[in-house]
């Protein structure tokens, strides 16, 4: 690629990043519905017929900007195996680190897109990159005869995701003060050992 095309691309992803920032700034301040392109365009310090180079319309902003937080995360993220038949055991460990860092450098963004009712396709999307990630880790497991499941797989599944996305949810509307290594500390006692441990209580069989 040419140094001239390098600096295109730059531009470009420059300008599409001020007005995913600026629609989530004013999606906090008032219903998307009530946005307009002038109001995106204002707020990003762009004209109109520079958005519209950009994108069709708002709702193409939306879903783009949702597309490419989470294409980076996807590939971000390490596979289930090193190589052939060779288990990563820390995969997913290094995963939910790598995801909750990502959401720290990104925020504002996933607050506005976990906590607002006008954008629930944002935690359908990220809900189903998440069960991916976690069948294919199940699924590798098993190839590697090294689990057994105990309940039904599509349940661990959804179990997980869900966990993972309450638990997203949570630390962006608390403006994530915890650190990333403390937020992956509650996740693993969590998943690896359940409410009651968390809770110090004990089950009484």
């Amino acid at each position: 690629m040419s140094q001239n095309s390098s600096n295109i691309d730059l531009r470009v992803r420059r300008t599409r990043k001020l007005l995913r920032d600026a629609l989530v700034e004013l999606i906090q301040e008032k219903e998307f519905k009530a946005i307009t392109i002038r109001d995106i365009a204002e707020r990003a310090m762009i004209n109109r017929a520079t958005f519209y180079r950009h994108f069709y319309d708002k709702n193409d902003l939306l879903i783009n900007g949702m597309d490419d937080v989470l294409e980076d995360i996807k590939k971000q993220l390490q596979p289930s195996l090193i190589e052939a038949g060779v288990i990563n055991m820390n995969a997913p460990t290094a995963n939910l680190s790598l995801m909750l860092n990502h959401v720290l450098a990104h925020a504002k963004f996933y607050r506005v897109m976990l906590t607002h009712a006008e954008t629930p396709s944002f935690t359908n999307h990220l809900h189903d990159i998440l069960r991916q990630i976690i069948h294919d880790r199940l699924h590798t497991l098993e190839q590697q005869n090294t689990l057994k499941l105990q309940v039904p797989r599509n349940l661990i599944v959804d179990f997980y995701s869900s966990a993972y996305i309450g638990a997203i949810s949570w630390w962006v509307k608390q403006n994530c003060e915890d650190t990333v290594d403390d937020v992956v500390s509650h996740l693993l006692i969590l998943t690896r050992f359940g409410v009651y441990p968390a809770l110090s209580l004990t089950i009484n069989t």
